[in-house]
């Protein structure tokens, strides 16, 4: 039988003043790829961060991993919509003391400048391998089918976004070693609804990512949104069937490391086959994980965090 989750609860409000270095802040942006990116990932969430001293944030971003004021972060509600505030907890169950709380941040600023090259289509190309879900929007699942097309084709051993806070916390200099490490967990599909989404906006943001040869392969249907931007079937060619994104998201998956998801999996099931979960173990801890594939998702699950509250909301959110 398939389980939905509720929706959860709107978390309380929080401002900036409430947070601690080492805090980590999970954030989605008002882009369609970034929505994509969130539902993909059973998640609500398609950015994180680490908070800083300084008013900053920490956060890697196309440029590298790189510090931002946390303020202009607050009020910059062109870009982001939502920025839920959480905070890490000690393996004992403790709140951090100042002492972890440097060890923390001095992570975080070592790893300032390292190169981040990924782009959003890249992200979701990872998101989908590893959370194996893709939707059934003609659109979106084109869109998907180019972003595992992308890693395919390019190196996916790239740094994401939640690797950066994942490492600051489970790799800083505390005794004993890893002490601070986000107990991450398995878990299955959220069964997010669908989210909407503008098929022209989505397009757009995704065309200057495509290789050339896509672009020109991917025209037409271009062309064909500029006239009919609610377009519901797909022009000229047909949206990829369940086998073929699944057959691309095991290359990646084989690329990544990690097992291959069957033949039989369904789109409604894909989600809770990552590393052989069962209905009996819906939720499992994950031993020594893989940095690189840490989610925003995993970093909400963590029972290492708890949640302080809400920072952004903005008035376009649902």
């Amino acid at each position: 039988m398939t389980q939905t989750t509720p929706t959860p609860a709107t978390p309380p409000a929080a401002a900036q003043e409430d947070l601690l270095p080492g805090d980590i802040l999970l954030m989605l942006s008002s882009g369609q790829l970034s929505t994509l990116i969130a539902w993909c990932g059973d998640s609500i969430y398609s950015h994180a961060a680490i908070v800083a001293d300084q008013g900053d944030l920490i956060e890697a971003a196309a440029s590298g991993v790189r510090r931002y004021p946390l303020a202009q972060r607050l009020v910059d509600t062109t870009e982001i919509v939502l920025i839920d505030a959480y905070r890490p907890l000690a393996h004992d169950g403790n709140a951090l003391d100042d002492a972890d709380r440097a060890s923390v941040l001095a992570k975080a600023e070592s790893m300032l400048g390292i190169p981040y090259p990924i782009d959003a289509l890249a992200f979701l190309g990872v998101v989908v391998a590893v959370r194996g879900k893709w939707p059934q929007n003609w659109l979106a699942r084109i869109v998907v089918r180019e972003a595992l097309d992308h890693l395919i084709h390019d190196d996916p051993s790239h740094m994401i976004c939640s690797e950066v806070v994942y490492r600051a916390l489970a790799q800083c200099d505390v005794q004993p070693t890893g002490r601070l490490a986000p107990r991450i967990v398995m878990t299955g599909p959220t069964h997010l609804p669908f989210p909407k989404i503008d098929a022209k906006a989505l397009l757009e943001e995704v065309w200057g990512l495509l290789h050339p040869q896509r672009r020109e392969a991917l025209a037409g249907i271009r062309a064909h949104l500029e006239t009919d931007p609610q377009a519901a079937t797909p022009p000229l060619q047909g949206a990829p069937a369940d086998a073929a994104l699944r057959e691309r998201a095991n290359t990646v998956r084989d690329r990544l490391g990690l097992s291959i998801l069957p033949i039989t999996a369904s789109v409604d099931d894909a989600g809770a086959l990552l590393e052989e979960a069962s209905p009996e173990t819906p939720v499992r801890a994950i031993p020594n994980p893989n940095p690189k594939l840490v989610m925003p998702l995993d970093l909400a699950s963590s029972p290492s965090h708890t949640q302080i509250g809400r920072l952004l909301q903005a008035d376009t959110i649902k």
